[in-house]
């Protein structure tokens, strides 16, 4: 036998010798991946408070919770005074995961189209059809199409901003970028850098291409009742709270005509599932790729907590009917106004 081939029969036999050795390793690895496919847990949500959270801190944390259940979401409760996070429910949904936003993003195409003069409060547009109400609307105004969340409003908006207005505005209101949370796993989220022209309509009433956090959203709307603060997000407790400014919205920017708007949704528009009459909750919903959203606050004439509910699957109404059993329980439960301080108990006892 020549050396060349004792050669290779040698070779053969160690591979040979090494595969035999190595079916164990790889017949328990295939069984792990087995158990591993078949195992599907449903745990209950996390829920996440700062240490030394205060009572309320943690009230609003449980009522939360309870009220997800074991649906899946995520909950941000947050002080839009300050950006300090009062509460998190699924956190790792809530800071780590991006979804479409859906309709809430029409908060910014209308901040965009009443600071860069394309709009005012009171402009009307004909909504004929090709909405969600099959019909349409009819003449609307933005306050309106905010309470009713009308497609072609603020897909005609869009489209005479242009998407380079709508993105500036979207970064300005800290999309498409981490917030600087202080916790690990922050998604980025996304708003594109372009988009073709007949693509910008869509995008502006139906946020496609863009995603958000729902964490994002929180500071987004933070900013928006608090008159132009976009903060860092902070979970702490609230004795010694220092809020982190991160910028402030250019001078010039126009805010005014859109809570009405989202007071409007609640009481006769697209979240009439959180309406209470004795607490005023006032918000934007969204319903998209099968995320429900609902970006709120209360009570609307004192904010004192934002709420951001997600639900997958789910729409805008589910959504708000969340935060509106969140807010019942909060604002109408007497355990709940202890620790509060004094507009909390005020609004609580209205």
């Amino acid at each position: 036998m020549s050396a060349p081939r004792r050669a290779r029969i040698i070779v053969g036999l160690v591979l040979a010798a090494l595969m035999l050795a190595l079916l164990p390793s790889v017949e328990a690895a295939r069984r792990s991946r087995r158990r591993a496919r078949r195992a599907t847990p449903v745990p209950m949500p996390a829920l996440l408070v700062a240490p030394q959270a205060s009572a309320f801190d943690q009230r609003v944390g449980d009522v939360a919770r309870a009220a997800l259940g074991r649906r899946r979401g995520a909950v941000v409760a947050m002080d839009p005074h300050t950006g300090r996070i009062l509460a998190l429910v699924a956190p790792e949904v809530a800071v780590g995961s991006a979804y479409q936003p859906c309709s809430v993003f029409k908060i910014v195409v209308a901040i965009a189209g009443l600071t860069e003069h394309v709009i005012t409060p009171e402009t009307r547009h004909v909504c004929r059809g090709g909405c969600w109400l099959w019909p349409g609307h009819g003449a609307i105004d933005l306050r309106r199409a905010l309470a009713v969340s009308c497609n072609p409003y603020f897909e005609r908006v869009g489209e005479q901003l242009g998407y380079e207005r709508v993105r500036h505005y979207a970064n300005l209101l800290g999309l498409g970028e981490p917030t600087g949370v202080n916790l690990t796993g922050e998604s980025a989220g996304r708003v594109p850098d372009t988009v073709r022209p007949e693509q910008v309509g869509h995008l502006s009433s139906h946020a496609a291409g863009v995603t958000t956090t729902p964490l994002q959203l929180a500071v987004l709307l933070s900013a928006v009742v608090n008159g132009g603060v976009v903060y860092r997000p902070r979970l702490a407790p609230a004795a010694g709270f220092v809020p982190e400014e991160r910028w402030r919205l250019p001078p010039g920017t126009i805010l005014d005509g859109l809570a009405e708007g989202f007071v409007r949704a609640v009481n006769e528009g697209s979240a009439t599932s959180a309406f209470d009459p004795d607490v005023l909750v006032a918000g934007k919903t969204g319903t998209c790729s099968r995320c429900g959203w609902f970006a709120s606050y209360a009570p609307a004439d004192d904010p004192q907590i934002v709420l951001v509910t997600l639900l997958r699957p789910g729409s805008g109404h589910t959504a708000s009917a969340l935060a509106g059993r969140i807010y019942e329980t909060l604002y109408k439960s007497r355990v709940s106004i202890v620790g509060l301080p004094a507009s909390h108990a005020r609004a609580a006892g209205r």
